[in-house]
Order: structure tokens, then C-alpha cells, then sequence
């Protein structure tokens, strides 16, 4: 029976995981990636990435305000930098409002996934339970 054992533990960490698929960057290109995750780990896991995507909001902030930014002078080289600086914190792609909005992207796509998961695991565990009575 020792044997059976190992095999009902092991298909419980199985299942007690959730995979979460993500993209890593790759030298300035994107690729797809993914994590497992035990399933208690994910309340604490969701609530860490809602703070980097809300500190991701307060970034985009400041890069919208850069968009506007005057420049130092009436010159002409103070102009141009101060159009330059704006249109990098732009939301052309490879900007800075751009970049910023693609992390929160991505970081709203891994709650909802993990969301997904842990709601996955409860009704499973619940239909099991219900089960056993």
C-alpha cells in the first residue's frame, strides 16, 4: 500500500498545481513561457501583481505627463527636446506609455488566469467533496 500512497500524494501535488502562461523577454523579443503555482500560493500571488500593475498605472502617469513636458527655454534645442522626450514617452510602439500599457496587459492576463485557476480548483474540490458525503 506504501506504494499507492506515494502515487495518491504525488497526483495531489499534481493537482494542487495551477500552470500560468506567460511571455519572457527574450533579447527585445517576446516568448512564450509558463509557471506552476501551488493553488494556496495563488491569493498571495494575485495580490502581489495587483500592486505592480497598479504601480505600473502610477508609471503610466508620469510618462503621460512627460508626453506634455515644456522645455527648459524658448531655443530651438530646448524645443526639440522637449517634443523628442514627449514622443518617446509616447504610445507609439517601443515608447514608454506604450511599454508601460503592454505590462499591465500582461500582468491583468496573469490574475485572470490565476483567478481562473483558483476558481477551477474550488469548484473541482467542492464537486469531490460533495461526492464523499
Amino acid at each position: 500500500m506504501a506504494f499507492f500512497d506515494g502515487v495518491v500524494d504525488a497526483w495531489q501535488d499534481i493537482t494542487r498545481k495551477a500552470t500560468i502562461h506567460t511571455a519572457i523577454n527574450s533579447g527585445g523579443t517576446a516568448k512564450a513561457a509558463s509557471f506552476s503555482v501551488d493553488i494556496e500560493q495563488i491569493p498571495g500571488l494575485i495580490a502581489e501583481y495587483e500592486k505592480a500593475r497598479d504601480k505600473l498605472s502610477d508609471i503610466l502617469m508620469t510618462a503621460q505627463d512627460l508626453r506634455y513636458i515644456k522645455g527648459p527655454g524658448e531655443d530651438d534645442v530646448s524645443q526639440k527636446l522637449a517634443k523628442a522626450l514627449g514622443e518617446m514617452a509616447g504610445d507609439g510602439e517601443g515608447c514608454l506609455s506604450w511599454a508601460v500599457n503592454d505590462a499591465r496587459n500582461r500582468i491583468q492576463a496573469q490574475i485572470d488566469q490565476l483567478k481562473a485557476a483558483q476558481g477551477t480548483y474550488q469548484n473541482t474540490d467542492e464537486a469531490a467533496t460533495a461526492r464523499q458525503v
